[in-house]
């Protein structure tokens, strides 16, 4: 008898060793720290989304794009702030082929919508989310809006299914989480689950983002350009303050502050300006002409290119020295 128990015992110790190597082999690998997808080098089968954030891709090893990710808004007030990171998460530059072309089923479970408002198409394109892409439901009955999520979870026709929750409910917990994690994992389609005015609790989703309002970034006139200038007290692109509450591939409890470009559908930190970095400007050509104070001298001939003789050009005063 004893060694049938010692029998059995291996032969459990040998599934479990067999289920945690599943488990090992779908987790997570470290993103690319440039903005897209990484993992398999195919666009349509993508495990992994960086934002092109060094800092955050690192820790949290990207967002699953076959998987279940939280998102949530301590507050009521920064739901806006969660489903505008979300949008961002689904515009960005460089993502898989699906994830920028196929439609995103949002779904509302009951209050959800009421307070925080219905996610519409024409709001979101300030993010760079095509506006026909999206499709809204809104339940009544929070089993009827978890049997849809689950479907949608398991369709390759969707680009992403974004379950938006209000609250802690009875009727979801654990276990729901599970199910959603893994269609989303046999689909190869990210999940994501946005939780306004949530206490945090267990989950299957390996990551779960605290997101939070931080000032925007400043306004630029005529932006990616070298002659750019911040323009005094205007709003420029929204800034978040992104809080990786849990992080199985890494560390967690750091807070990054990003800010993001609709127009050209990236993050960015406030010191680059709002903009990719460039290279400076080309020197300019041909001569340099000093204009007098006053009305134009009748005999000036001036050459613009340096080609022509540069006759009565009057003297350049420095107005920083007053020396001539």
């Amino acid at each position: 008898m004893a060694s049938a128990h010692r029998a059995t015992a291996r032969a459990t110790l040998a599934s479990l060793r067999r289920q945690i190597a599943s488990i090992e082999q779908s987790a997570p690998a470290r993103a690319t720290g440039a903005a897209g997808w990484s993992g398999a080098r195919d666009g349509e089968h993508a495990t992994l989304l960086a934002t092109g954030m060094e800092a955050f891709d690192r820790e949290t090893g990207g967002i699953a794009l076959a998987g279940l990710t939280e998102i949530h808004a301590r507050e009521a007030r920064d739901a806006g702030l969660a489903a505008g990171f979300a949008a961002c998460l689904l515009s960005l530059a460089g993502a898989p082929a699906f994830l920028a072309r196929d439609p995103v089923l949002w779904i509302g479970t009951p209050g959800a919508f009421a307070e925080a408002g219905v996610p519409h198409g024409r709001g979101l394109a300030g993010f760079g989310f095509a506006p026909d892409r999206l499709l809204t439901v809104e339940s009544k009955r929070l089993a009827d809006a978890l049997w849809v999520a689950e479907e949608a979870a398991r369709t390759r026709g969707l680009a992403a299914t974004v379950l938006d929750m209000r609250g802690n409910a009875k009727a979801f917990g654990l276990r729901e989480t599970q199910r959603l994690a893994r269609r989303a994992q046999a689909s190869g389609r990210p999940v994501f689950l946005l939780r306004q005015s949530a206490q945090i609790e267990a989950s299957a989703a390996p990551l779960r983002l605290v997101v939070e309002g931080t000032p925007s970034a400043p306004a630029m006139v005529l932006a990616g350009t070298a002659h750019a200038r911040a323009v005094p007290g205007g709003i420029g692109p929204p800034g978040f303050a992104v809080t990786i509450e849990k992080n199985k591939v890494g560390p967690a409890g750091r807070t990054h502050r990003m800010h993001w470009s609709g127009h050209e559908r990236i993050f960015f930190t406030e010191r680059t300006g709002g903009r990719r970095e460039r290279p400076a400007a080309e020197p300019a050509t041909g001569t340099v002409v000093g204009f007098p104070g006053g009305t134009a001298h009748p005999g000036a001939e001036l050459s613009l290119s340096g080609d022509g003789p540069d006759r009565a050009r009057p003297p350049r005063q420095d107005m920083a020295s007053g020396e001539n």
